[in-house]
Parts: structure tokens; C-alpha cells; sequence
């Protein structure tokens, strides 16, 4: 008798699987990572973090997370004010150990994510018409959690071979208009393809809006800035 289908899931990144962040249990365990940086090598910092060199640890993914506007929603700026966003997830097996589910090239799958409104109508677990399907990348996780963590028995001990990888990929914030914050609220599924199977979504990330330019520094005067100057910089 022949065993029946790998059953598949997206969670949050490998490395935030601690108690003290989104742990097994949680139900952030099942949502995706926004990461924001501030530094225009944003790619070389966040993969120096998830492979570990640099002095830096997976563990700082942890303190990527936007920080919220008062309702919990994630405002993401254009990257003219230094700000890129990646989205982070795992991509694991429903079964004991949760082991990853690797996508090795011509295995006929395919990761990536779409970003829709967070009311968008249709099928929890289906493509929506004419989404924009966005790469995902596959990046190795390095052993970093301590002795007894959740991270450590899942496979991220340190000392010991990681047996994680994750997958990232970078979130255009500025393909919209640069003047006028867009009030919708968006939210990222993670995304695999599978033909001739369903695809497999993850869970929705947390709602966010594109919100254009960062907002002048606390305390600027702007009555005493120059008239007839554009609103937002130039696409």
C-alpha cells in the first residue's frame, strides 16, 4: 500500500520557533514574517542573520517586525525613506518533527507569494484572478537556539547541523502612487505551486498599508518649508 500525499503548510519562519516568540502552539506559529531593515545592503543584513556569520544569529529576526500603527496594522514606507520589507516563511510537512519540505529544482513546484486586500473575496485556499505572483527564495537557517528550546529540538540546536531552510522574498512597497497613502489594508500569503495538485497557501501575514513617504520628524516646522514642492518623490 502506497503512502498517500505529503501533506504540506506554511508556517513562520524556522527561527522564530521559540517560546518567547511565536512558539508550536501559538497561532503566529502559522503566520509569515514581515521583516523590515533600514539599510539599503538590506538582503546582504538579512541573510548574514538567517545563515548566521557577521555576528549576527537567526535569532535577530525576531526584532524585524514593523513597528504597528495604534490599530496593529503595519504601515510600509517606500524605500526613498530607507525602508525595504522582505517576507519570511518555512515551508514544512504535517507530520511528526514538522521536517521541512524541500523544492528541489525540477521537482515541478514552485514557492511564491501574492499580495491581495485583506478583504478580498473568494477561496481561502485558491489563486484569485489575475494575482501578481511574486518570487520566493530558499536561504539555509544555522544552528543557533540553546539546549532544550523548541527551536533546538526542531532542529536548529547550537553546536549541532541546522536541518532548516526558509524562504524570503522582497515586498515592492513603491509600485503605487508615491502622494497619496493607499488606505486599503493588504495582507502576503506564501504560495506553492504544485500541478497538477491544488495549490498550498499559508496563512494570511499580518494587515498592513502602503503608506507611502515617512511622515516628518516629530517637531519639524513645516509651515516653514518651501511652497509648491511635490507631496512624495518621484516614481
Amino acid at each position: 500500500m502506497s503512502a498517500g500525499p505529503e501533506r504540506l503548510q506554511w508556517t513562520a519562519p524556522a527561527p522564530l520557533w521559540t517560546a518567547d516568540t511565536v512558539g508550536t502552539a501559538s497561532p503566529a506559529f502559522l503566520r509569515p514574517l514581515i521583516a523590515e531593515l533600514d539599510t539599503d545592503a538590506f538582503l546582504d543584513v538579512f541573510l548574514a542573520m538567517t545563515g548566521g556569520t557577521g555576528g549576527r544569529t537567526p535569532a535577530d529576526l525576531a526584532g524585524l517586525p514593523p513597528a504597528p500603527d495604534p490599530d496593529g496594522t503595519y504601515p510600509l514606507y517606500w524605500p526613498t525613506a530607507h525602508r525595504y520589507y522582505l517576507v519570511a516563511a518555512s515551508l514544512v510537512c504535517r507530520r511528526p518533527g514538522i521536517p521541512d519540505h524541500a523544492v528541489p529544482p525540477g521537482s515541478g513546484e514552485r514557492p511564491f507569494f501574492v499580495i491581495r486586500p485583506a478583504a478580498a473575496a473568494g477561496p481561502d485556499d485558491a489563486l484569485l484572478p489575475g494575482e501578481r505572483q511574486l518570487p520566493l527564495h530558499a536561504a539555509p537557517v544555522a544552528a543557533f537556539a540553546p539546549p532544550a528550546s523548541t527551536a533546538a529540538t526542531l532542529g536548529m540546536a547550537a553546536g549541532g547541523r541546522s536541518t532548516r531552510t526558509l524562504f524570503y522574498g522582497f515586498v515592492p512597497v513603491s509600485d503605487g502612487d508615491p502622494d497619496v497613502r493607499d488606505p486599503t489594508l493588504y495582507v502576503i500569503r506564501t504560495v506553492l505551486a504544485r500541478d497538477p495538485c491544488p495549490p498550498v497557501l499559508g496563512a494570511p501575514s499580518h494587515s498592513f498599508v502602503f503608506a507611502g513617504p515617512l511622515p516628518p520628524p516629530i517637531g519639524l516646522r513645516t509651515d516653514l518649508l518651501p511652497t509648491g514642492l511635490p507631496k512624495g518623490p518621484t516614481p
